[in-house]
């Protein structure tokens, strides 16, 4: 081992490597704390910490009586499909339908008026009020995006009296004739700065997914812009591309 990290640290990365390698497979038991403090010369103290924090980072799952297994996200993975932009299920929606239970948290929702980024976003003039949803998306509980969300606020003059972490945000849209059916969106991949590391849980400087989205309702009228962060854990990215006639395989 290399001993200028702590050891706990470093057992964690062995155990991460012994995942990513499929020599842990998902649902499978790893070794106890007592095994792996003798397989690698440490304390049982030491394995302890290791495996609590990666239970807390989402790696390994506690079962009551029967030990500490490798979680099994594979079966509980959403398809980010980038083979049109005229199609944009909700993730809400999505990890339902794998049967992932959903929460949400908002930790800021306010007007914003002074905004000439946001303002071009939405394809408003610049003074124009824009109501700001920001959420912290939870499957299973446990985080699996954050979502910064604007929509141009005369489309939706009661908005303020809605609590979002209970109702959906596309519902409401829908109740003003106004939810979004064709979008624009786009995905790179970043890394995790130190805010939306702690939402996602995930360490600083991870790769995540950023997702953003441009949606116009059936009138094409612009009435959202949101970034969603995302853990890539919960999520298999493809696209889709035609082939041209004119290209000679």
């Amino acid at each position: 081992m290399n001993y200028k990290l702590p050891l706990y640290i470093q057992l964690q990365d062995i155990i991460i490597k012994k995942i990513e390698d499929k020599v842990y497979l998902p649902g499978e038991a790893i070794p106890s704390e007592r095994k792996l403090a003798e397989i690698y010369k440490v304390n049982r103290m030491t394995a302890k910490r290791a495996i609590e924090h990666l239970v807390e980072e989402g790696y390994l799952v506690r079962k009551a009586g029967s030990g500490t297994f490798v979680k099994n996200l594979d079966n509980k993975k959403i398809g980010l499909d980038y083979g049109s932009d005229e199609e944009n299920t909700g993730l809400s929606a999505m990890l339902q339908g794998i049967g992932v239970a959903i929460s949400n948290k908002v930790f800021a929702c306010g007007e914003i008026d002074d905004s000439e980024y946001l303002a071009y976003q939405l394809g408003l003039k610049i003074g124009m009020p824009i109501w700001a949803v920001y959420r912290q998306r939870f499957g299973d509980n446990a985080p699996f995006a954050v979502e910064y969300s604007y929509v141009p606020k005369h489309f939706f003059p009661d908005i303020e009296t809605f609590d979002f972490s209970k109702i959906s945000l596309y519902d409401y849209m829908d109740l003003y004739h106004h939810m979004p059916i064709h979008f624009s969106q786009t995905m790179t991949i970043c890394s995790a700065h130190e805010k939306i590391a702690d939402l996602l849980s995930v360490k600083p400087g991870s790769a995540i997914f950023k997702i953003e989205i441009h949606g116009a309702d059936a009138d094409y009228n612009l009435v959202e812009y949101t970034n969603t962060y995302m853990n890539p854990n919960y999520a298999d990215f493809t696209y889709n591309a035609g082939i041209s006639s004119d290209f000679d395989l």
